[in-house]
Order: structure tokens, then C-alpha cells, then sequence
């Protein structure tokens, strides 16, 4: 059942890492990333997320969940698309498709996102964390051959965001930042390095693949680059003023 379970998350990456690089997900240049239009491959624009999901917008006085150590869930999580399960669960189970279909809303292919929510799911299951087709996002920590140390919003061994640890990570990558408050793809990768080392851990597959993805969607793959800011505002569930498409990193 290890084996296995290790084999189904493994080809849950596998097929989210070419459904990411795929010719149907193509870069946009810096020129046509606007905020107020849909761009092809997103089904909503910026302006139309803000819309329907206001308490990620700026200012929101919408608690996160710290116990979704996985800021992307969190933000989901916080606009309020799991709250039919928080109605009726004492652990926030999601299923896969959901998880897919809105993780689309936000720009991300099913297919990849997809891919990723089976692979948490199977590592889950093998823990007993969870039940199949379903993602427990408050026990990402228990996902066999995903969850991974060197957080940067959550402590060594930690299962919830701890402000201190990501305030920390926060002031690494803001010393590192351009005048212009830029971050290169290079800045967020050695700042994920130095906590590796700090907790005398070596990064795995699952660590280079969260930076990637935080890379993506905050526009690093369009722009060359990404906002301190937007930075600040994913680490705490709220939606980035500038998206991208979350995937490969092209750097």
C-alpha cells in the first residue's frame, strides 16, 4: 500500500508537470497582463475575482485558516468556497474535482491542479488522513511523498502557518528585493534555501515545485519577476494584484 500510494502521488506530479508545461497553457507577454480583462486560459480576470470573492480582496476582515498550510488553498478557503464543508465537517475535507474546477477560476489548468490535489490525496490516504478522491487541506502535513520541511510560512516539523516563521521568510525576501521591490525567481529560491539549511534539510521535489508555483502565479513567468507585495498578500490568503499563470517557471 506504501509503494503504491507513493506511485499515485508521484504520477500525480508527473501529469501535473506536463499539463502545467502543455502547448494549450501558452506565456502571455508583460504587454497583455491586465487586471480588469480576462486573459485566454484564465476563466476569470482579476476584477471578476474581486467580484465574486470579496473577502480575499485588500482590506478583507475575513479570518485565514492557518491550519491550510498551503497558501493557495488558504486564499480559497477564505473566499469562502469551502464553507458547505465547514458546515458539515469537524476536519475541511475537499474533493478533488472541486479543488480543480475552482483552482480554474484562479488561472490554474484542471488538469494541473488536478494532478496535484490526487497526489496530496493518495499521500493522505495512506496516512489515513483522508479518503480517496478527497483532500483533507487541514492536514497537508500528512500527505506521504508532498509534505515537505523548509516551509516558508510554517515552522520545522509544524502543521500551521506560524506568523513567526513567515514574518521572517517575509523580511529574507525583502532584503533581497530591487528599489522597485522586485523579486527574481532566483531571490525566492535562495530564500527557500537558507531555511532548508537553517533546519539542516535538503529540499525535495515537492519544495521546488511550491516555488515554482508561487513564481507562476504571481506573474514571475510574464514579468521576469514578482512583487515584494504580492508576495506579502499571497502569504496571507489575499489575492495578488498582479496573476499569472501557476505552473513551470521559465526563469
Amino acid at each position: 500500500m506504501l509503494i503504491r500510494s507513493c506511485l499515485v502521488a508521484l504520477t500525480g506530479l508527473s501529469l501535473s508537470y506536463y499539463a502545467f508545461a502543455a502547448p494549450g497553457n501558452p506565456e502571455r507577454l508583460p504587454s497583455q497582463i491586465d487586471p480588469n480583462i480576462s486573459p485566454a486560459g484564465f476563466e476569470l480576470s482579476r476584477a471578476e475575482l474581486v467580484s465574486r470573492y470579496s473577502d480575499i480582496e485588500e482590506g478583507s476582515q475575513q479570518v485565514e485558516n492557518k491550519k491550510i498550510v498551503c497558501p493557495f488553498l488558504r486564499m480559497l478557503e477564505r473566499a469562502g468556497l469551502f464553507n458547505p464543508e465547514l458546515e458539515t465537517q469537524s476536519t475541511l475535507t475537499v474533493g478533488i474535482i472541486k479543488i480543480a474546477s475552482y483552482a480554474r477560476e484562479f488561472g490554474c489548468v484542471v488538469a494541473g491542479c488536478g494532478g496535484v490535489a490526487a497526489a496530496v490525496s493518495a499521500g493522505q490516504v495512506t496516512e489515513l488522513a483522508s479518503t480517496p478522491g478527497k483532500v483533507n487541506v487541514e492536514a497537508l502535513h500528512k500527505a506521504l511523498g508532498i509534505s515537505h520541511e523548509c516551509g516558508l510560512t510554517f515552522a520545522k516539523g509544524g502543521s500551521v502557518v506560524d506568523d513567526a516563521t513567515r514574518d521572517s521568510t517575509l523580511a529574507a525576501l525583502k532584503e533581497r528585493a530591487d528599489t522597485l521591490g522586485r523579486l527574481t525567481f532566483d531571490d525566492l529560491e535562495a530564500v527557500k534555501l537558507s531555511i532548508c539549511e537553517a533546519q539542516d534539510v535538503k529540499i525535495s521535489a515537492p519544495g521546488r515545485v511550491e516555488i515554482g508555483l508561487i513564481y507562476t502565479f504571481l506573474g514571475g513567468n510574464e514579468r521576469g519577476f514578482i512583487d515584494y507585495d504580492d508576495v506579502v498578500r499571497f502569504f496571507h490568503a489575499e489575492l495578488p494584484k498582479t496573476l499569472g499563470r501557476p505552473g513551470i517557471a521559465t526563469h
